[in-house]
């Protein structure tokens, strides 16, 4: 005797693919990045950081706003300045990291 399954529909399905999707790109979050992407060769650079404003992409985890933090310093600290948050955009890095924050780099008081 053979026992009749039904066919998965195509709803179910998309769900089922969406849900593993997302159980994947769950898994896969990576830490904080400066965006300071430069083309192969060059020297000037392609990402938004600048010498003057870091910008970072980030997804929002538990420790995320310190490892940001710790970014920025070191950033600006090159130059010999601190960071100050200027703004945040959101879904304009990847889709890991879906939040660009910028800082601006300002003297020291």
């Amino acid at each position: 005797m053979t026992v009749l399954r039904p066919r998965m529909t195509a709803k179910r399905s998309a769900w089922v693919a969406l849900a593993t999707t997302t159980l994947l790109l769950g898994g896969c979050s990576s830490g904080a990045y400066i965006d300071s992407r430069r083309e192969a060769g060059q020297l000037a650079p392609v990402g938004t950081s600048t010498p003057d404003v870091v910008a970072i992409c980030y997804s929002k985890t538990k420790n995320a706003a310190a490892d940001v933090l710790k970014l920025a310093e070191s950033e600006c600290a090159k130059t010999g300045r601190v960071p100050q948050r200027a703004r945040e955009d959101r879904w304009s890095c990847t889709m890991i990291a879906p939040r660009r924050v910028f800082y601006s780099c300002v003297a020291k008081s």
